[in-house]
């Protein structure tokens, strides 16, 4: 493409975007509800697009016609759960004080523990990821640098204004914060009659305020 070519493009007004209807919309999420029953049940690796069919109501060249392949279907569920983190936490103030952080890690445990198949779908592909052979890989490994980054990033900010104690080690108390919400979610799948999985965490948080504060 030349120069010339580039610059008329770049003043001809853009193609509007066709919206996708509602109905269109519609049938996309109940696709991406019935492939997270199948991964939560089955995982990635095992799960196979005529049972998100099946559940889904339609035949199995119906849902290719949405989803070429499972890959696609991954990664269309991958980028609706980015978009709900989005969504959730986007606005959210992270002024640094230990009660706006300890809030803010509330309600991420319980963004993790809203809907029990997502919950069991997102960490079935979590484990399975470890592989770098899987699909997923890349996304879960960039999830897990940004995740802690800002993790790491917010305390820091904690410290610098005095909100907590000096001599936290942040990287190692990032680490032990997402393995706690990571086992309780697991714990919680395990035995979703018996595990009040959000009071059992307020419980860490209470303990956890306490050996960051100041003088605590």
């Amino acid at each position: 493409m030349s120069v010339k070519d580039s610059h008329q493009e770049a003043l001809e007004p853009p193609a509007p975007k066709r919206r996708r209807a509602p109905k269109g919309e519609m049938r996309r999420m109940a696709l991406l509800d019935a492939a997270t029953q199948v991964f939560a049940r089955d995982g990635y690796q095992a799960a196979s697009m005529r049972d998100v069919a099946d559940i889904a109501g339609i035949t199995t060249v119906g849902l290719l016609h949405h989803f070429p392949n499972k890959v696609a279907l991954l990664r269309a569920l991958l980028d609706r759960r980015d978009q709900r983190v989005v969504e959730r936490f986007g606005e959210l103030d992270t002024s640094p004080t230990l009660d706006g952080f300890l809030r803010f890690l509330r309600m991420s445990m319980g963004f993790s523990v809203e809907d029990a198949s997502e919950c069991q779908a997102a960490l079935m592909i979590n484990i399975e990821s470890l592989s770098d052979k899987h699909p997923a890989f890349p996304w879960y490994q960039e999830k897990f640098d940004v995740v802690h980054g800002h993790a790491q990033a917010h305390l820091g900010s904690l410290v610098e204004a005095g909100a907590i104690r000096a001599d936290v080690d942040i990287s190692a108390l990032a680490l032990e914060i997402f393995s706690v919400m990571d086992g309780l979610q697991i714990q919680w799948l395990r035995g979703r009659e018996s595990v009040d999985v959000m009071h059992v965490f307020d419980l860490y948080l209470r303990r956890l305020g306490k050996d960051l504060a100041v003088g605590g």
